[in-house]
């Protein structure tokens, strides 16, 4: 593909042809709506050109085409750009281009770096494989590999391979110098490549060896990469038959879990949860088992997690791994079999969110059931069903000597304040 710029260019059949085909317009459409619908041999999302809240948004890979049932929108991939980065013909050409240019260019990174683990220079990433108790079958599922302790060393061989400094831009590998030239982003690094629920390597998590900061240096968001659209992992743990997946921090957390027996483990990229991840999990599971850090942060970022999950209507429950320690470090302290007892032995979502909101208030006084039954309220509003909010408002009323229907009331008007916010926040939008 080359660069393609002004409006009177003129492209082949072929051509055209060719582009469609580097860019099926299921993934490219999936990096914008989440199609967790399928219906016969179409998937089907919320459109994002208009606001709906069922999903009329279809998309036929079958014939490489999107229609809307709602708005009337529709076409093909390259329609899709158009309307929705709103191109030009010739620049959403361009642009899809440069996606599938730079798809093949993370292919051929991510085997550079897998083949830097048999180098020389490879080996402090192979001891702190070992030192981390990887093994080597593992990190060939998962495609580990090395970046060297060098400023352009990938720079020098994806050139040499014919790709330009832009192209190397575009995929979040290299950065501008600030003269001159570019230089590799990630260096002295084990490196994770991150690959998509299609087997696409969309991206890099990269864990410095030695001391510095960040410890995990993340690809930036690029033309097929969003942090909040992508889970690492993922592209293992959708074939796991244990009828779960676990969430977790850390990128060895998942590698550690999937050695240990435990092949539904994923990881969000340096972010917490967004709803655009968890609409990807519902594709694939309707359990989830959040097994964060067992630290003050993990336990806020589970919290957090688990109403996103349950709009979805997911069953939620929580590990809370004791001693202060992250799943790979308990993994390897008591062995798979206690992980799995861990599990068995969860919580679900709204009963770990409870015992957090009852912390720091004393039950045995009255200031401080009013303070634990308006955060539990607030928790409780977050249920999408009216009997999961009456079956926990019961049992919060019976904390706190308190009738129900005292309980549901302050429910019922947390959600009603909330409803409030929201369409005023639609309103808002509406008028832009």
């Amino acid at each position: 593909f080359c660069n393609i710029g002004g409006d009177s260019v003129a492209f082949s059949a072929e051509f055209l042809q060719e582009l469609a085909e580097r860019n099926p317009i299921e993934e490219v459409v999936g990096e914008y709506v989440a199609l967790t619908k399928r219906s016969g041999q179409n998937l089907f999302g919320l459109c994002p050109f208009h606001s709906e809240k069922t999903p009329s948004f279809s998309v036929s890979p079958s014939k490489q085409i999107y229609h809307c049932f709602g708005c009337g929108k529709g076409g093909s991939v390259i329609n899709f750009i158009m309307d929705i980065e709103r191109l030009s013909f010739p620049e959403a050409v361009e642009f899809l281009a440069r996606r599938a240019v730079v798809l093949k260019l993370n292919r051929e990174a991510a085997r550079f770096f897998y083949e830097q683990l048999s180098a020389p220079e490879g080996q402090a990433a192979l001891d702190y494989m070992q030192r981390r108790r990887i093994s080597p079958r593992v990190a060939r599922n998962f495609g580990l590999g090395f970046a060297p302790d060098s400023w352009d060393s990938l720079t020098h061989e994806m050139k040499r391979r014919g790709y330009t400094e832009r192209e190397l831009l575009d995929a979040g590998l290299v950065k501008s110098g600030k003269r001159s030239g570019v230089y590799d982003v990630f260096r002295n690094r084990l490196m994770f490549p991150v690959i998509d629920v299609r087997g696409n390597v969309v991206a890099f998590s990269g864990r410095i060896l030695g001391d510095g900061e960040p410890k995990y240096l993340n690809s930036p968001d690029t033309l097929v990469f969003s942090k909040s659209h992508n889970l690492f992992g993922l592209n293992l743990a959708k074939k796991s038959k244990s009828g779960y997946i676990i969430l977790v921090e850390g990128n060895v957390d998942v590698v550690s879990l999937h050695q240990a027996g435990f092949d539904s483990a994923v990881a969000s990229l340096g972010t917490s949860l967004t709803g655009e991840q968890a609409r990807l999990l519902s594709r694939y599971t309707k359990n989830v088992i959040i097994c964060y850090d067992a630290d003050s942060a993990g336990r806020k970022a589970a919290q957090r997690a688990i109403p996103i999950l349950e709009k979805l209507e997911l069953a939620v429950r929580v590990v809370t791994v004791p001693e202060g320690k992250d799943p790979d470090e308990f993994i390897k302290a008591k062995g798979a079999e206690a992980f799995r007892a861990l599990i068995e032995d969860s919580e679900n979502g709204m009963e770990f969110r409870l015992q957090r909101a009852a912390e720091g208030f004393d039950l045995e006084s009255d200031d401080g059931k009013v303070g634990y039954l308006k955060e539990a309220a607030s928790v409780i509003a977050t249920l999408p069903d009216s009997v999961s909010r009456e079956v926990y408002a019961m049992r919060v009323a019976a904390q706190c000597s308190v009738s129900a229907d005292a309980v549901l009331d302050a429910v019922r008007q947390v959600r009603r304040r909330r409803q409030r916010l929201n369409d005023r926040q639609r309103e808002r939008e509406d008028t832009r």
